[in-house]
């Protein structure tokens, strides 16, 4: 009678693989109770069938006392290091011990050598052992053989065939009976490859296909070349593309729009805050939203004041979400930065019209060249500034200061008068735009 000790090794883990996460599938099954058949059921009300009383969990080979017959179910199954090798190492020089191989062996590994029954054993260290355990195999194996495997490529009928993850020889038989089961069908073309570790196999398949416009969108027959902008749609391997409001019409589908909204800290003048949104954005529209203040900047963002804070709201696409992110780097930047604070507030409905600009122009230039030496043209359209015989004149439609024609040593007075002019300007701009 053989009192040994037993290596079951294994690819997959039963309840006895020294893992973590061993126990938590442990912990799965005593959860779902419930699911499992009546027997289990009844008895769980009396002890709980999954703590076994002979089994427990090996969390290493420290916590393991060799000390009489036991089965350890112990991986890899290739038995190239790990637990497995390391059991088999040492109790393999002992006729009373066994192993037990229990899944596929791929040809190089020691689990494979050991199935032809060696006198002999090389260690990972490189010393030799003899080899007088018991080897046996126990196919545990999950994967097909060859009546599913060539009834489930006759049901898909698939154009390339890769057989990998498999001893050399069988894989070629495997080809062999494939090929021979399809050479004489006329219908039914399959390419089977068998490559080796690390060989690239190519495949080939065609880049175009073919989609049928529905809906509204073949209303009005394309012209050659002509671009179509809707969703591409696949079904059953056929492609159709519709605009997004006849999907309900043609297809199971709906179109949906994922509204965002984002609330922000303000506690600013609402005023300053458009102020600056209108520096970023020319079209800001000043609105009303459930009677609450509101801007509308870009057409497509919608800020709304609240007691404390301002929402933005807007229809989610990548182009609103962009001008959401802009929107909102101003917001905070405006609570923030007290500089920001600074700004005068200006109402945007109250626009300063084009005489009151010049006014204030014409004020300006006689602050800072004297009341004698700036003149109005008498179209009303230009301002004379006059110096010791130079002059430059300013286009009050445009803003464009020039000098008399040919005059060079006006130069230094057109700058000056242009910078007073450019800045003026930027001043009132907001108030202007």
């Amino acid at each position: 009678m053989n009192i040994g000790r037993t290596i079951l090794n294994y690819m997959t883990s039963p309840s006895t693989m020294p893992h973590p996460w061993q126990k938590k599938c442990m912990a799965v099954y005593q959860t779902y109770v419930n699911a499992m058949n009546e027997k289990i059921r009844k008895q769980i009300s009396i002890n709980n069938p999954f703590v076994f009383k002979h089994i427990s969990n090996l969390k290493s080979m420290d916590h393991f006392d060799d000390i009489g017959p036991s089965v350890v179910m112990a991986s890899p199954g290739m038995m190239q290091s790990g637990l497995s090798r390391e059991l088999f190492e040492s109790w393999c020089t002992d006729k009373r011990n066994g192993v037990i191989i229990a899944g596929y062996c791929v040809e190089g590994t020691l689990a494979k050598h050991i199935m032809s029954e060696p006198e002999e054993v090389t260690t990972m260290s490189g010393q030799k052992l003899p080899l007088k355990m018991s080897v046996d195999y126990i196919s545990f194996s999950a994967h097909t053989d060859y009546q599913q495997t060539s009834e489930f490529i006759r049901a898909l009928k698939p154009p390339h065939v890769l057989l990998v993850h498999g001893e050399q020889n069988e894989m070629a038989r495997l080809k062999a009976a494939l090929i021979r089961e399809y050479e004489d069908n006329d219908e039914v073309h399959i390419e089977v490859h068998n490559p080796r570790n690390t060989e690239a196999v190519t495949l080939y398949f065609r880049g175009e296909k073919l989609a049928k416009v529905m809906g509204s969108l073949a209303d009005k027959k394309a012209d050659q070349g002509q671009r179509i902008s809707g969703i591409l749609v696949k079904r059953n391997f056929n492609y159709h593309i519709l605009i997004p409001s006849d999907l309900s019409i043609y297809t199971d589908l709906a179109m949906s729009t994922v509204t965002q909204t984002q609330a922000i800290q303000y506690s600013g003048p609402f005023m300053l805050l458009a102020h600056h949104l209108q520096t970023l954005a020319d079209d800001v529209e000043e609105i009303e939203v459930q009677e609450k203040p509101a801007l509308k900047v870009f057409k497509a963002i919608t800020v709304v004041q609240e007691p404390g804070m301002v929402m933005l709201e807007w229809v989610a696409n990548p182009l609103n979400d962009m001008y959401a992110d802009a929107v909102m780097t101003v917001i905070l930047e405006v609570q923030s930065n007290p500089k920001a604070q600074k700004v005068k507030q200006v109402n945007a409905n109250k626009k300063v019209d084009q005489e009151t600009y010049t006014k204030r122009l014409e004020v300006m230039l006689e602050d800072m060249f004297g009341q004698d030496c700036v003149s109005r043209s008498k179209t009303g359209n230009t301002l004379s500034v006059t110096v010791d015989g130079k002059s430059a004149n300013v286009s009050l439609d445009t803003r464009v200061v020039v000098c008399e024609e040919g005059s060079v040593e006006d130069e230094p007075l057109r700058e000056m008068v242009e910078m007073a002019v450019q800045r003026l300007y930027e001043t009132i701009h907001p108030a202007l735009s």
